[in-house]
This record gives structure tokens, sequence and C-alpha cells, in this order.
């Protein structure tokens, strides 16, 4: 199920080339030199993490968001936000060097720190179910008053 209801697809409504402008990545800082059309490689890593992020906040939420809401443009937000996040966790790791601890343990970068305040971010937007127990039997008194 997608994240925005309708017809929309995640990656029309949050584009690669938001990422791009939000960030100031290009092909050539993640080292796609190899690769036929770099950009276009670039835009279908970028639309991956796009969808990724998406499902994460999909799940969190529960529900599909209405495009055309007043709460869709802050979830876009969000979104592009999270992968921004994603696009720095990435380059830094590429560019930082695995940092070895004694004979056997490595350090690396965590990417949880990536997706973990979104439950925290999408909290104003979580819709709450109440459940209410009720009994339906008559209630009697019996002779008593007890």
């Amino acid at each position: 199920m997608p994240l925005f209801g309708g017809d929309t697809k995640v990656t029309d409504f949050v584009k690669a080339e938001d990422v791009r402008m939000l960030t100031g990545i290009s092909a050539s800082d993640f080292h796609f030199e190899n690769q036929e059309d770099p950009e276009k490689a670039l835009d279908e890593l970028l639309n991956k993490w796009i969808e990724q992020i998406a499902s994460h906040i999909h799940v969190r939420l529960g529900r599909t968001v209405d495009p055309n809401s007043d709460e869709a443009l802050a979830i876009k937000d969000i979104l592009l936000r999270t992968v921004a996040k994603l696009v720095a966790v990435a380059q830094q790791q590429r560019s930082s060097p695995v940092i070895q601890i004694g004979d056997f343990a490595v350090s690396i970068l965590n990417t949880a720190e990536v997706t973990k305040d979104l439950n925290s971010e999408l909290m104003p937007f979580k819709k709450s179910r109440i459940s209410i127990f009720s009994s339906a039997d008559c209630y009697e008194e019996d002779g008593d008053g007890v």
C-alpha cells in the first residue's frame, strides 16, 4: 500500500531532484563514473531510498496520506529530510575509513540512526484508536437492593 493515496507514486510526490537540491549531491559524489549514465544511476538510487523511507513512514503511521490534505506537505518534508540524512550517512560511510578496534571489532556508522527520530516526528499525524468495552446486559436488582 503506498504512503500517499490514490494513483500518486511516492517518487512523484518527493522527487530525486528534491533530494539533490537539499543535499547538493551529484553523481560524482557517489562514484558513478563507471555507469553509462551517472545522473540516471544517482536518480535510481535516490528513488530507491525515497521508497524505502516512505515505507518506514507508512508502517509507523499505519495508513495512507491524502496527497491533497494539509498534512501531506508536512509528511513530504519529513520524508525528504530523512532521505537527506540517509544521503549524508552514505557519503560519510564512503569517505570515512573503517576503524578497527583491537583484533576483530570494527566500528562503522549505524544507519538505524537515520530513522530513529521518525516515531517522534510522526507523532502529531498518528491516529489513535480507542477500544471501549460495553456490556449490553441489563442490570437487575434483586429484591434486597443488592
